[in-house]
């Protein structure tokens, strides 16, 4: 009898917790945004950035949001882009078109239209956090992921997955694990996705090398506690490093026009 009377009661209050829970998320987010940061723009990052073998640098254009851009790091040479050049030991020339706070619509209207499909080799796609962060419903999500897939076909693409959200330590609680648990949601529409498109490779960021706590892994982060720092980047450049490699050599030779 006594369980009977409770769980109306439980019921009812429901709706209640839920908007007392969301409310203090927002609160969260809000003063998680309002600190001090030290970033406040992407560094430019187009140009040549590596010379080694060839002739003819190769193009690799970089799409998405602040971690693409490299946000979080002091100097150019620090970001991913500039990173996993050096590390293709070939010439290499970036082209930066990601913006920070970009979600997949801005990618797909904004930064897709600046991509030069002629000339370039191998794009490079980081998009998703934002979306998580913002009230974006998944399957809306999905389909503007599918959509820019679908524009950048056949050019072999690296898509990043969505990076470990639980993981800043500027987010309190419950903010960080539900912040977490939806950007894993997310991923897994990600990963679906991009597992359709023949000419896409996914790349994990999110996991931290073996060894490496969560604990050690947030001094990984930068001054703002929110983005990776240099030592986080170079871990990412090293497997996109990889993949782009492999991309590359496996790309078709182009055809000579007489």
């Amino acid at each position: 009898m006594r369980a009977r009377a409770i769980a109306p009661v439980g019921l009812a209050a429901a709706p209640a917790v839920t908007a007392i829970c969301w409310a203090l998320c927002v609160w969260e987010a809000r003063r998680a945004r309002a600190g001090d940061r030290p970033f406040g723009v992407a560094l430019p990052g187009s140009g040549l950035v590596s010379q080694g073998l060839g002739d003819k640098p190769v193009r690799i254009a970089w799409l998405g949001d602040s971690l693409a851009a490299g946000l979080g790091c002091d100097h150019l040479d620090e970001t991913p882009a500039h990173l996993t050049a050096r590390l293709l030991e070939r010439s290499v020339e970036v082209q930066m078109l990601a913006v920070p706070g970009s979600r997949a619509i801005q990618v797909l209207d904004e930064q897709l239209p600046q991509v030069d499909r002629g000339a370039t080799d191998l794009v490079v796609l980081c998009v998703g956090a934002n979306d998580v962060a913002a009230p974006t419903p998944r399957y809306l999500y999905a389909e503007q992921l599918d959509a820019i897939l679908h524009e950048l076909a056949p050019l072999p693409t690296v898509v990043l997955t969505l990076p470990d959200m639980s993981m800043p330590d500027r987010l309190a609680e419950p903010l960080r694990s539900l912040a977490g648990a939806r950007a894993r949601w997310f991923e897994a529409a990600r990963a679906r996705i991009t597992a359709g498109h023949r000419h896409a490779v996914s790349v994990d960021i999110a996991s931290r090398p073996a060894g490496v706590t969560r604990r050690a892994g947030r001094r990984m982060l930068c001054a703002d506690r929110f983005h990776p720092g240099p030592e986080g980047y170079r871990v990412w450049a090293e497997r996109i490093a990889t993949v782009c490699h492999q991309m590359l050599e496996s790309a078709p030779a182009p055809t000579l026009v007489d």
